[in-house]
């Protein structure tokens, strides 16, 4: 039996399909996927093709009354019809039709049913010529009754029930009776065909709500899980910026200032230039901090002054020779070729700073025709194979291979080190 006050869900409720008067409003900063707004049109289109159907049956019923009118008219009966059948159109007006729409409270369909019952018992009493209402007022009852063992029950009483006044009129006799009941089985058969149709799309309806339901559900899942993902990721990606930036200006003014220290009374000439080197590293440091978080990442400058001041830092740092060397034809880069490249020299940089104990360190910036190549080497102490998967390696890796380059590091106990980056352009 079909429940209407769950079976769709009305313009209140969460994820009607019949009764949905349009997209609800997107939460702020929400981008629907195409295939969640595909979900939206087709609350939308359901919800007017159900409009279309009650509009249909809104019609046909109103046809009926319409003979109906035409018959009274035709063989002259009493006026009070009129009113009766006014009142069927009104009932079904009034209540029946927003129930179709609608069909979160079954007590109006109710009382419409008990309305028209009522009323059309009179008319048939009336006029038995009006019998064809029965059927007609029948059909009201399949939204409500289904079609199942119980359903039926349902509609052959009602079907008794309205055609009684054809075995009562005339008073009880073979005829009246068999008369009776060849309109009460003709009432439910016709019901049992027409009823069943709708009925039938009742429940498609139902269905297609249950689904709509269960895509609402799994959107705000995807929302959710997108939203973590998202937040997860920037926090990633933050972690990875602060590692190869920030972090590493700290680590360069820690060093200069534990140097400035240990001359502080034996070399104070030496120690006011550390303390200097020191100042001009945490102002560098501080413009990145706000390059940063003004979303450039190279705090505007071009990439082959960016590894130029890169490499004088360290060299000022550790007291080591430092070269840089630009090959090829220059051409424009986007953004994010710079940052990606410039990050891949800071941390290889930083590696030296913190492992290599070089004397020399080289940096080859090349041009090619379809992608940029970096390389920094130093004549460090070197490192073992499977020392080259700290979280700085895996950073530079990483973001190499998500421009879709490659990244080759070179390395071996007392040899020195070399990275290579190689960055398509975009």
């Amino acid at each position: 039996m079909i429940q209407p006050a769950e079976a769709a869900v009305g313009p209140n409720g969460p994820a009607a399909l019949a009764v949905s008067s349009g997209p609800e409003d997107p939460k702020p900063g929400r981008t629907p996927a195409p295939a969640l707004d595909a979900v939206e049109e087709d609350r939308r289109e359901s919800y007017r093709s159900w409009q279309r159907i009650a509009f249909i049956w809104a019609v046909a019923w109103h046809f009926s009354l319409t003979v109906a009118v035409v018959l009274v008219a035709v063989e002259h009966r009493p006026l009070w019809l009129y009113a009766a059948l006014a009142g069927m159109s009104a009932s079904y007006l009034l209540l029946q039709h927003p129930w179709l729409l609608d069909r979160r409270e079954p007590r109006a369909a109710k009382v419409h049913l008990a309305i028209v019952c009522t009323l059309s018992f009179a008319i048939v009493w009336g006029d038995p010529s009006l019998t064809f209402l029965a059927p007609v007022v029948l059909s009201q009852f399949s939204p409500h009754s289904g079609f199942g063992l119980r359903g039926i029950e349902i509609l052959a009483i009602a079907a008794a029930g309205l055609t009684l006044p054809i075995a009562l009129r005339g008073g009880p006799s073979w005829g009246s009776l068999a008369a009776w009941g060849l309109a009460a089985g003709s009432a439910l058969l016709i019901n049992l065909f027409i009823g069943g149709f709708f009925v039938e799309m009742l429940k498609d309806n139902d269905r297609r709500g249950d689904l709509i339901r269960e895509l609402e559900a799994t959107r705000a899942e995807l929302e959710q899980a997108h939203h973590a993902a998202g937040v997860l990721e920037e926090r990633e990606r933050l972690a990875q910026e602060i590692h190869d930036t920030l972090a590493q200006g700290f680590t360069s003014l820690l060093m200069l200032v534990q140097a400035a220290e240990a001359t502080l009374d034996s070399d104070p000439d030496t120690t006011r230039e550390r303390l200097e080197l020191a100042a001009r590293t945490a102002r560098e440091n501080l413009a990145e901090a706000r390059a940063l978080i003004g979303g450039d990442p190279t705090a505007g400058l071009p990439l082959d002054t960016a590894l130029r001041r890169a490499a004088a830092r360290i060299g000022e740092e550790l007291g080591m020779a430092t070269a840089v060397d630009i090959g090829g034809s220059p051409r424009p880069l986007t953004a994010n070729v710079q940052v990606v490249t410039l990050r891949v020299a800071q941390e290889a940089l930083a590696n030296v700073r913190k492992h290599a104990r070089a004397d020399t360190v080289t940096l080859w910036l090349t041009y090619g025709t379809e992608q940029l190549t970096l390389a920094v080497e130093d004549d460090g102490v070197g490192m073992a194979e499977q020392s080259c998967d700290g979280f700085g390696m895996r950073s530079m890796r990483k973001r190499v291979e998500q421009v879709g380059g490659e990244l080759t590091i070179t390395s071996a106990p007392g040899a020195g080190t070399r990275v290579e980056a190689e960055v398509p352009y975009e």
